[in-house]
């Protein structure tokens, strides 16, 4: 299975690249191209994914490997979601060197996911995999607010410099960044809400505690309540524009604290 790796590697290597020289020239190009490379990537990712949890007999979301990969792949199904609602090329820019880097630590990194006891127990091992995945697709969806934020403040910039080059011509407006941000942080943090519930009633009959208080679980309910103050700034007071993208930023950055901290900080948070 190691060869899928290397395709989803190759593919969404060839996307990130093309994506990116895309964003320096006035006209699409090598678009074709670009569209392969990333149906390639896409598919040998679904693959893979399917055929860990189809051998391991569980969602693939535990240890370092599966996480990075399906948090990848699902950045990918939110940037195509995202581009459904707004047709706007550029940001794949923004958002598939990420992809690429969450690939490359999926194939990098090594192949030893814990071996969980409660994972023989059926409804634990369902709700594991639901707070799991909503987690990850949360934290896709706050990607791509954090791709679209920066491409507000560039697009900005431009404007403040009267600079109208290629990289002007190729972002959206102002008002179509603005929207892309706010309507995917919304469906972020619904999911992220879910994904919190189904995780406390997993940890409750994990162990018999609903609230541990470790790293992790602490991040992610600052990570709630950057994005729910981001929400109803919006909504109450009409609050966007530049300080909203400045917020998916630091939204963004809570949410790698959060991944990090899956991975080293510690020792009751099993995915990592």
């Amino acid at each position: 299975m190691e060869v899928l790796l290397i395709i989803v590697l190759a593919g969404y290597g060839v996307c990130t690249a093309l994506a990116v020289y895309a964003l320096s020239v006035r006209r699409a190009v090598l678009a074709p191209a670009a569209s392969i490379a990333l149906a390639a990537g896409l598919g040998a990712q679904t693959v893979w994914l399917f055929h860990r949890g189809v051998t391991a007999g569980r969602c693939p979301l535990i240890g370092a490997q599966e996480m990075s990969a399906f948090l990848s792949w699902s950045l990918v199904v939110a940037y195509l979601v995202a581009q459904r609602w707004y047709t706007t090329a550029a940001l794949k820019a923004f958002v598939f060197p990420i992809v690429f880097l969450l690939s490359a630590v999926a194939a990098i990194v090594p192949d030893a996911p814990p071996a969980l006891q409660e994972m023989n127990q059926p409804l634990p091992r369902l709700l594991l995999g639901v707070h799991a995945g909503l987690i990850m697709l949360a934290y896709a969806s706050f990607f791509i607010s954090f791709g679209a934020g920066v491409m507000y403040i560039v697009q900005e910039r431009e404007l403040k410099l009267k600079r109208f080059g290629a990289v002007f011509q190729r972002l959206p407006s102002l008002d179509t960044c603005d929207a892309i941000s706010f309507r995917t942080v919304a469906v972020g943090f619904i999911l992220l809400t879910l994904g919190v519930g189904a995780g406390i009633i997993w940890s409750h009959m994990r162990d018999g505690v609903y609230w541990h208080g470790d790293p992790t679980e602490l991040f992610a309910v600052v990570t709630w309540f950057i994005y729910l103050i981001i929400i109803q700034s919006r909504l109450t007071a009409g609050w966007g524009g530049r300080n909203a993208a400045f917020a998916t930023i630091i939204g963004f950055a809570l949410v790698i604290c959060s991944l990090a901290g899956l991975r080293y900080l510690d020792t009751l948070h099993v995915l990592g």
